[in-house]
């Protein structure tokens, strides 16, 4: 019953993988989530005394079903949400929306609602989300085209899921004040994962990011670094609703990033297309 939890979304590979190992090493319980059953058997395998839980982030009903899962647990002490994809060509969830919106946001935004009473229950708890620097490619929030049914590409598809991931940071803390829970975000650097390497990307963003990653990607555990940093580093003990980069210190996001009413809003439309999960989100 003391021994903390850690959770760990998409942590079957890359950056969640290297984090689920450190948490592993400080002895700490640890949980990773993943849609490949496989691949997180294998995971599971290769890191003593970590555990796994399926869950497809491209299906509310999988979601819920892991939030249903996790909340069995005696304690959650630390949430990462690592999960996060990257698509040339716009697919649709069995939800009916952009797939890269609710992976990389929506379906962080609903398993991190329906999780917060067991993260309050053991307090102080940490909510640690994986953004990136790429979000201030993103000049506007795109409220008025949210699923991007009039314009897509993968470089603004993931530059505004990733301005997301923080502004819902931003609200999120505001709303937690007190309880106990913080939560920041995190800009983990140029990594070399699988993202680009399956088919996820198509045409020259296939060649090019493959490419940069090998040029200037660093490897997987230099994420981790940032992720663990965030997410067990007693000086941030109370810290919350802000953003840290590569050097492990707080970093300015963009002005866009910084919006409290662009912030409040984005909350609202999440709400609205997760609305089964209101209540955990109130």
């Amino acid at each position: 019953m003391d021994q903390k939890t850690a959770v760990i979304t998409g942590g079957n590979s890359g950056i969640g993988f290297a984090t689920a190992r450190e948490f592993a090493r400080l002895g700490w319980r640890v949980i990773v989530t993943g849609r490949d059953e496989s691949r997180l058997r294998a995971a599971a395998a290769a890191i003593d005394g970590v555990a796994w839980r399926k869950g497809d982030f491209a299906s509310f009903r999988d979601v819920r079903a892991l939030a249903q899962a996790l909340n069995a647990e005696p304690r959650i002490d630390v949430l990462v949400n690592n999960i996060g994809i990257s698509l040339s060509r716009q697919r649709k969830t069995e939800d009916g929306n952009d797939v890269m919106l609710q992976v990389n946001h929506l379906s962080p935004f609903l398993l991190t609602g329906l999780l917060l009473d067991r993260l309050k229950a053991s307090a102080p708890a940490r909510i640690v989300n994986v953004a990136s620097r790429a979000h201030v490619w993103a000049s506007d929030p795109g409220f008025e085209d949210f699923q991007f049914a009039r314009a897509y590409s993968v470089r603004g598809a993931y530059a505004r899921t990733k301005l997301y991931n923080i502004l819902f940071t931003r609200e999120l803390a505001r709303r937690i004040a007190g309880t106990g829970v913080t939560t920041n975000a995190l800009h983990p650097g140029v990594i070399r994962t699988q993202i680009g390497h399956d088919g996820d990307l198509t045409g020259l963003a296939s060649i090019v990011w493959p490419l940069l990653q090998r040029w200037r990607g660093e490897p997987v555990e230099a994420g981790a670094r940032v992720t663990m940093h965030v997410a067990t580093a007693p000086e941030l003990e109370g810290v919350s609703g802000k953003y840290f980069s590569t050097d492990l210190r707080e970093a300015t996001p963009s002005a866009l990033a910084q919006d409290e009413r662009v912030a409040a809003r984005l909350w609202t439309m999440s709400e609205e297309l997760v609305r089964d999960a209101e209540p955990a989100l109130q």
